[in-house]
């Protein structure tokens, strides 16, 4: 049968073998010398982690941590170009937390109060308007307090050189870093102070296991991916006090919640009169 007649499929395959007939694979290539090749350095990172996550090197993020973070309230006045604000924070042993919260950014206010409870549980009121309910409520009102509240104390802690409980007298404090970035987090979000950063203030007793502070942060922005922002340079004021008395063992049963939203985890629950009413009505 003339080539032509053959099936297309057949013809196809005597077509690859007869050309395959006419080549050969070329030779393989010899390896290299083993006495050429370059000896690996013995550690291939690059120096260091990421400088805007909290490590413990030289080229890493400070991050608020230690004896100066370990709190039982402050209070907390913020004034920086077009915002402002002032948070009152509590922590209790137990891990509760009650956190209020006014703010000022040019003509927008936002306001409110919330207490975090038990193990999933959170009540609060407030006229602001929210992007989702549930667990985001509490990431819109407590994320800048809890991350301004690290600031104040990271400062403090910088500046002092000392634990709270030695600051027996009114001090001028001031540090900087010309390398490291200051790095603050809540649970879903953090902010970045690019170097170099500078600080200036003073502290000093205000009552029994109090201190009253003032302290002023001249730093680089960062833009939305963590870079510095080339030729600009921001400040900000943070005064108040805090206290490192011991934390009441959990916020008090009596604590009046009238008018206020319940939820357990993302759901609401029935209103209740006082925290106790509401650690029973979540189930805890």
């Amino acid at each position: 049968m003339p080539r032509s007649g053959l099936p297309g499929c057949l013809a196809l395959i005597l077509a690859f073998a007869e050309a395959g007939a006419q080549t050969k694979p070329p030779p393989a290539a010899s390896l290299p010398d083993p006495n050429r090749v370059p000896t690996m350095p013995p550690d291939l990172r690059l120096p260091g982690p990421d400088p805007r996550q909290c490590e413990g090197t030289k080229w890493s993020a400070l991050c608020a941590e230690g004896r100066w973070t370990q709190y039982s309230r402050i209070s907390l006045r913020v004034s920086a170009p077009q915002f402002s604000a002032h948070y009152e924070i509590e922590q209790a042993a137990n891990g509760e937390q009650h956190t209020t919260y006014r703010e000022k950014f040019a003509s927008d206010e936002r306001r409110g109060e919330l207490v975090i409870f038990g193990m999933e549980g959170f009540t609060y009121r407030s006229k602001d308007k929210f992007p989702e309910s549930g667990s985001s409520i509490i990431d819109h009102m407590v994320s800048s307090p809890i991350m301004l509240s690290q600031l104040a104390t990271l400062l403090l802690d910088q500046g002092a050189l000392v634990s709270p409980a030695e600051v027996t007298s009114p001090r001028t404090i001031r540090a900087e870093n010309a390398t490291q970035y200051i790095r603050t987090a809540a649970p879903r979000v953090a902010a970045l102070y690019g170097p170099p950063w500078s600080m200036t203030g003073s502290v000093r007793p205000a009552g029994r296991n109090e201190l009253a502070f003032t302290l002023r942060l001249r730093y680089r922005p960062v833009d939305a991916r963590g870079a510095l922002v080339a030729g600009k340079t921001d400040a900000v004021t943070l005064e108040g006090t805090v206290s490192y008395a011991p934390r009441r063992p959990t916020l008090p049963d009596s604590f009046d919640l009238v008018g206020w939203t319940v939820m357990k985890r993302d759901s609401p629950v029935p209103a209740v009169s006082n925290l106790a009413q509401a650690r029973e009505s979540a189930g805890m």
